[in-house]
């Protein structure tokens, strides 16, 4: 077995190899690729025409919306319900608050949620925007910190399916005035 190992010479079989398997290789990892990136781009052209149709659906003059907020001056959160933006307002004007919910419901589930976020000095804020699906899976977050440090807005944007996992995720990095590109 040795000695007829040692007589054959190996180069001729690696070069049978790639010249006959290497491409049907090559040709089978491309074309799973290229339908997985199919299939990642099609979940997200899903997952924004549903979110289009939130956007609708919280506009509308019906839809129910529930705002909460910290009203804790500790850092163990106390989360008191409002019955309207004008009351929280109201209450604004003696208490600080600086995170606030603002939750929409469809078919008495939670389907919107934006969270505002500020600190108490006033040099950044961050806002938050989920979205669920009606079986009450995420299934979009979009994220937006501005803030006076670097003078700069960074946008981030992820996408979830239906078990969690994440499906992609994009960041923007933008100058807080001019809301050009920024490195």
């Amino acid at each position: 077995w040795n000695s007829t190992l040692s007589s054959m010479s190996i180069s001729p079989i690696l070069a049978a190899v790639r010249s006959k398997f290497f491409p049907i290789l090559l040709f089978t990892i491309t074309v799973f690729a290229a339908n997985a990136w199919g299939q990642k781009a099609a979940e997200i052209k899903r997952i924004d025409r549903y979110v289009r149709q939130l956007t609708t659906f919280v506009e509308k003059p019906s839809a129910r919306l529930e705002i909460y907020a910290d009203v804790s001056k500790t850092t163990k959160p106390r989360w008191r319900k409002f019955r309207s933006e004008k009351s929280l307002e109201k209450f604004r004007e003696s208490n600080e608050v600086y995170e606030i919910a603002y939750v929409w419901r469809k078919n008495g589930k939670v389907v919107v949620v934006n969270f505002t976020f500020s600190s108490g000095s006033g040099d950044w804020a961050h806002y938050v925007f989920h979205r669920f699906r009606g079986d009450g899976s995420l299934a979009k977050v979009k994220a937006e910190l501005r803030t006076f440090y670097g003078r700069m807005s960074v946008e981030r944007t992820y996408y979830y399916r239906r078990n969690g996992k994440l499906i992609t995720k994009r960041a923007k990095y933008l100058d807080l005035s001019t809301r050009k590109t920024k490195k």
